[in-house]
């Protein structure tokens, strides 16, 4: 899970509970990234998470499943659980592909979103009594969502997006606290370096770099380096390869706009956006 799911699912829970029903995040091995998020989350006591074994246990007929950030089963830490319940809601911002979620009672997917995170800040909006209505800590998450998503609200930001982020900044999130969620530490900058500075820049402005080492959080390196590839001159899209700590290869890709990175990545089994 990357900080837009998690904000999306701190939101959600809030919601829940306005509606005076129990709330459990699924949280399975989520590596180091969230480290600093997950670990305020807990010292607030407010939220309950489960394991994906506690949530076998604890889903039945009756249980709401409501998945965030995605509408694809191979990408959630428990997707068997799709089949123990009828009420399903997806709430996303990516483009539909074609293995998604079939059997869900209300699909929330709109593209035009920044991310996640805006999507459900939009909710939290109509929610409450009309006084203060959502914590600083969500607040604060929900914000980090959609900074990341936006890439520092640099790319894929609407009026929408300002106007769900002035929101959450009235509301107690404080910017400052925000960027903590995204510090690293002095190992993972140092593999980020590397992994920009062994790019090599091809003809028609396409960045590419490869990682060979096997990392826990690759995913969320590859992405920050693809990121980052972007600021270099005449780079219009930007490829980087790593592998897991299953050893299993993953691809990041990111664009400016005039090449489509997303329909390369559903090539390869992957999706996201343009």
């Amino acid at each position: 899970p990357d900080m837009d799911s998690f904000g999306s699912a701190l939101g959600i829970s809030r919601i829940v509970k306005y509606r005076n029903k129990e709330a459990a995040i699924l949280l399975d091995n989520p590596g180091d990234y969230l480290s600093k998020a997950i670990q305020r989350t807990r010292e607030s006591g407010q939220y309950r998470f489960y394991t994906a074994e506690e949530a076998r246990a604890a889903v039945d007929k009756d249980t709401l499943l409501i998945i965030v950030d995605t509408h694809r089963p191979k990408l959630l830490d428990a997707p068997e659980l799709l089949a123990m319940t009828d009420k399903i809601v997806v709430i996303d911002h990516h483009r539909k592909s074609e293995d998604s979620i079939d059997n869900a009672t209300l699909s929330y997917m709109e593209t035009y979103a920044s991310s996640t995170s805006e999507l459900v800040t939009e909710i939290l909006q109509y929610m409450g009594d009309g006084k203060k209505n959502i914590d600083k800590l969500e607040a604060e998450a929900l914000l980090a969502g959609i900074t990341m998503d936006t890439n520092n609200f640099s790319i894929k930001t609407g009026v929408r997006t300002f106007d769900a982020a002035s929101w959450l900044r009235r509301n107690g999130a404080d910017t400052a606290n925000v960027r903590q969620f995204f510090q690293t530490d002095i190992d993972f900058f140092k593999r980020k370096a590397s992994i920009i500075a062994n790019a090599e820049v091809y003809p028609k402005g396409v960045a590419m770099s490869a990682y060979y080492q096997p990392y826990a959080d690759v995913q969320v390196l590859l992405s920050q380096a693809a990121d980052e590839l972007l600021d270099i001159q005449e780079v219009r899209a930007s490829l980087v390869v790593g592998i897991n700590d299953a050893g299993i290869t993953v691809v990041s890709s990111r664009s400016l706009g005039e090449i489509n990175v997303q329909t390369l990545m559903e090539k390869l089994g992957g999706g996201g956006h343009l």
